[in-house]
């Protein structure tokens, strides 16, 4: 079979869960014995504004050869920064060069994991040509331009009626930095130190989410974004069959749009293995780790709020993370970034791994990663992976806040934590991705409709 997968790119150029994912599935693919390709959003011209595909090129990933094909001048890619000028997303140009490149490379299946960048007239000339359209919903991009929903501090409560859309899309890049991001010189000093720190001061600012939305002017009206969100599902009826992580990204997507085909499948990458041992909980202090980023959507600032009080009254533990905070507490120990070659020792030094996540949480690899060492998981209910948890192998907190989290990470002993490591190693499933690429296969692709 060809697969041919709609993506942002290839590391280290992107990074991710949505492109580890992809180049995960991709790769197991290949082992398998189809023909996969990705085909992303490259460049943008300054002048020369006619849509392209740049010359096909075969890349190596883990041994398994993957052709890339560029667009040339694709639709802007906003990130999760937001989207201000609606008119210069949502351009409809290409038609011609993606019939010829579908003529060309045939593909039988196209996994599209974003519309960040996708012009519709790709997604019409695959339903032209009956190809088989699957979607998986990663983040909520469709729903909300800035991807996560999330607005002072808590869920947006004008998701429906995108009230407040304007303002909030107000820091929106422009499409001269965006063309900045996307160009070729970019991709090969994105990595080199200076513009590293450029890009983690810049990072930092926009998590700690300081800026006053309050004052800032309205870039569009409701009824220009509601327009916007249309002009999303307008595509995503194209598809076929909408593949969601998890029941709290259904949940979510289905509040706002009605697909006749979709299914639920949990997710998982390839470095996770099962990993799961007995643990010894002998240690004089709770070792707590967090894992996600310096923000308020992923719930750090709240795990920092109920842990500076849980310090006032006892000090019998530590929190990890992998960032230095804005500010500091004494319990804190800040780590360098990790790769997937430290998971293992992370988890050693791990008693329990806590996702307190506010926004919806589209599924949450951390949660897998953690299970699959036997780590004990303490996460809110708007992650998604508390689908795959099962009972007592962890503590799912439903409409968390501070005094919750206060009163859960309060009553955690080493006997707690022993039982639930004991159910994790005798009853937690770790899905594997052999597991992961069948049930797509079977689920989305419909490949029982072509044996």
């Amino acid at each position: 079979m060809k697969i041919l997968h709609y993506a942002l790119g290839f590391p280290p150029y992107r990074s991710g869960g949505l492109t580890k994912f992809c180049v995960d599935l991709m790769v197991q693919q290949a082992k398998e014995g189809h023909i996969v390709a990705m085909i992303w959003p490259g460049q943008m011209g300054f002048v020369n504004k006619r849509v392209a595909i740049g010359k096909p090129k075969s890349v190596n990933l883990k041994d398994q050869d993957i052709l890339s094909f560029e667009i040339i001048n694709p639709l802007p890619i906003s990130f999760d920064e937001g989207i201000a000028d609606i008119e210069a997303f949502t351009k409809n140009n290409g038609a011609k060069i993606y019939k010829e490149l579908l003529d060309k490379f045939q593909p039988d299946i196209i996994h599209v994991h974003t519309l960040m960048g996708l012009h519709k007239s790709f997604l019409e000339t695959a339903k032209n040509k009956k190809i088989r359209l699957v979607f998986t919903a990663h983040d909520f991009f469709p729903i909300c331009p800035k991807v996560t929903m999330f607005r002072h501090g808590t869920v947006c409560d004008c998701v429906q009626t995108c009230e407040n859309c304007g303002i909030c899309n107000a820091t929106a890049l422009s499409l001269n930095k965006i063309k900045i991001l996307q160009s070729p010189l970019y991709r090969k000093l994105k990595n080199a130190s200076i513009v590293k720190r450029l890009r983690k001061y810049h990072r930092d600012k926009y998590l700690s989410e300081s800026i006053d939305t309050d004052t800032i002017v309205s870039v569009g009206t409701a009824e220009s974004y509601q327009k916007l969100r249309n002009y999303y599902y307008s595509l995503l009826k194209l598809i076929d069959i909408i593949h969601y992580n998890s029941s709290i990204t259904k949940k979510v997507y289905e509040s706002v749009f009605k697909f006749p085909n979709s299914c639920i499948i949990g997710i998982t990458h390839s470095d996770i293995k099962d990993n799961r041992k007995k643990k010894d909980y002998s240690t004089e202090k709770l070792r707590i780790r967090y894992l996600g980023p310096m923000g308020g959507a992923k719930g750090f600032f709240l795990l920092k709020a109920a842990l500076d009080e849980l310090w006032s009254k006892q000090q019998n533990f530590c929190l990890d993370v992998h960032f230095t905070p804005v500010k500091m507490s004494p319990y804190i120990k800040a780590h360098d970034k990790y790769s997937y070659a430290d998971l293992e020792r992370i988890f050693d030094e791990t008693d329990v791994l806590v996702t307190p996540s506010i926004w919806y949480e589209t599924f949450g690899f951390t949660v897998l990663e953690a299970l699959s060492y036997g780590v004990p998981v303490v996460i809110s209910g708007n992650v998604g992976a508390k689908d795959i948890l099962v009972r007592g192998a962890g503590i799912v907190i439903e409409n968390i806040d501070i005094q919750k989290l206060f009163t859960t990470l309060r009553d955690i002993t080493p006997n707690k934590l022993r039982s639930m490591n004991k159910t994790i190693v005798e009853k937690q499933t770790i899905l594997q991705i052999e597991d992961m690429s069948k049930q797509i296969e079977t689920s989305c692709y419909g490949w029982r409709l072509f044996n």
